[in-house]
């Protein structure tokens, strides 16, 4: 067993020359002529993205300046001074973490150190990883050492956010941007990590790899190394892992957004959230999906694309993800025409039963005629559905939210009461509906589309009491029959 077999794969095969850094060829050109020509400047300053190999490029810079034997620029990586700084055995390579010892004390014991000469290498090496994390004292600190330096000082700062080191800084190093690794780069890499730790991976599945890790090859070889202790690397592994929507749902919710299907887009969305799934990543996953298909002609997608991208950056600020991306696909979409969860019933109209109408007695008069007679009932202004439906179109248009919340819900009206019935998984719609301004607005609003008299209940699935009992339901049956609830062994005489 080696040194490195407990290592994580983006530690083992960290680069250590600079022809083994993926995707920045020009830096690397720059920094290997200014070895090689020993023009070495006194700073540089390496910002870029996590992932891209900003430590690395230092490491090996701290090593190249001081090689006994450099090949072309390169660190030979066998010589005494490059084996001590490998090991990490250098007094003459310094790595400071910025984030913790980022106070003025601290930059001030540094000035103190650089007057001393190297204790065994040419140069005396300072790489400081997100120096931008320094206070405005400790960067005036050391500003005066990097206006000045020793001859044999060399200064390696590196940070993911450059805009945060002061101009007085920055004017004094030589600056490098290291890109994002582009996707093809960081899935050929992955397939010679995965060949030299026989690894079988799907080309797809490293396509997809390099994809999600947003040009962070670090990033792709931490995936790799979770899904190879499992065995092959397929498309459906990585799925899994990362949490990523099918790709059928994808392309499910673009299609139905052209098609103004909002009925199948919100079942879409209902399924993610019952298992789980990360709804921003799901519409992250959309607009990536459009701009291909858009690339590929279907120019249908552009407005639907730029409302995605706007809906993603909306999502890191939204309470409740799920109602957003539900009102932004109501929005696009208008209001669904029927229940959008697959447990559910069609908007319905209950009927109670009534007595037989029965002759009238000898002498009955008002009272059999009374019971005879149908008992009146509210009407409304067409058939339910569309009633319904109606309703929801002028909600839309007056209070989005109050219509994202209403959406999802289940319309039944018995006589003179329409219950609104929400799923078990929409309790925020529920709670949010319940507030006494939207309740009054549902209720003022479903007087205008069914009957001015109608009442209005809202009712939980996700709660036990949205259902009656056996008994509450024998008794409202009984009083709608006008009769009494005779019990077992009751034979109903007084």
């Amino acid at each position: 067993m080696t040194e490195q077999t407990g290592l994580s794969l983006y530690r083992r095969f960290r680069p250590k020359r600079f022809g083994e850094i993926v995707g920045q060829d020009l830096l690397v050109a720059t920094l290997r002529r200014a070895v090689a020509g020993e023009k070495l400047t006194h700073a540089y300053l390496l910002s870029g993205q996590r992932g891209v190999g900003k430590t690395s490029v230092a490491r090996i810079l701290a090593r190249a300046a001081n090689c006994l034997a450099p090949e072309d620029g390169e660190p030979c990586n066998r010589c005494q001074s490059c084996q001590r700084i490998l090991g990490g055995l250098s007094l003459d390579v310094v790595e400071i973490d910025g984030a913790s010892n980022r106070g003025v004390d601290q930059i001030r014991r540094l000035r103190e150190e650089v007057a001393y000469v190297p204790a065994g290498s040419r140069r005396k090496v300072y790489i400081i990883d997100e120096v931008h994390m320094l206070t405005g004292e400790a960067f005036n600190a050391l500003l005066k050492t990097l206006e000045e330096p020793p001859p044999h000082i060399l200064f390696i700062f590196a940070t993911t956010e450059a805009h945060k080191v002061p101009a007085t800084v920055v004017s004094r190093c030589q600056v490098f941007e290291l890109q994002a690794i582009v996707v093809d780069a960081i899935a050929q890499r992955l397939h010679e990590v995965a060949q030299a730790e026989g690894i079988t991976i799907d080309p797809p599945a490293a396509e997809l790899i390099a994809r999600r890790s947003r040009g962070a090859l670090r990033d792709a070889l931490v995936v790799l190394d979770q899904l190879g202790h499992i065995g092959a690397v397929t498309v459906e592994r990585v799925v899994d892992l990362l949490g990523l929507p099918p790709l059928s749902q994808v392309d499910g919710l673009l299609d139905a957004l052209v098609a103004q299907n909002s009925d199948q887009a919100l079942e879409i969305v209902a399924d993610l959230a019952t298992r789980g799934r990360d709804l921003a990543l799901f519409v992250e996953e959309g607009a990536t999906r459009a701009r291909d298909r858009i690339i590929a002609g279907e120019s249908a997608l552009i407005p639907i694309a730029q409302r995605l991208i706007e809906v993603r950056g909306e999502l890191g600020r939204a309470f409740s993800r799920r109602l957003h991306v539900e009102l932004a696909i109501i929005a696009l979409c208008g209001p669904p025409r029927r229940r959008t969860h697959p447990d559910s019933a069609p908007i319905r109209e209950i009927e109670l039963p009534r007595p037989k109408a029965q002759s009238s007695p000898p002498g009955g008069g008002v009272e059999a005629a009374r019971e005879a007679a149908p008992a009146p009932r509210a009407k409304s202004h067409g058939p339910i559905e569309k009633a319904w439906g109606d309703m929801l179109e002028a909600v839309l248009a007056e209070k989005v939210l109050v219509a994202a919340c209403l959406a999802p819900a289940e319309a039944i009206w018995a006589d003179g009461l329409l219950t609104i019935r929400l799923p078990a998984d929409c309790g925020y719609h529920y709670e949010f509906l319940l507030e006494p301004a939207i309740r009054g607005y549902v209720e003022a609003t479903a007087h205008r589309f069914f009957d001015p008299l109608l009442a209005v209940q809202l009712v939980w699935a996700g709660a036990n009491h949205d259902r009656p009992t056996l008994e509450e339901g024998a008794r409202l049956l009984a009083q709608a029959l006008e009769g009494t609830v005779l019990r077992e062994g009751d034979d109903g005489s007084a």
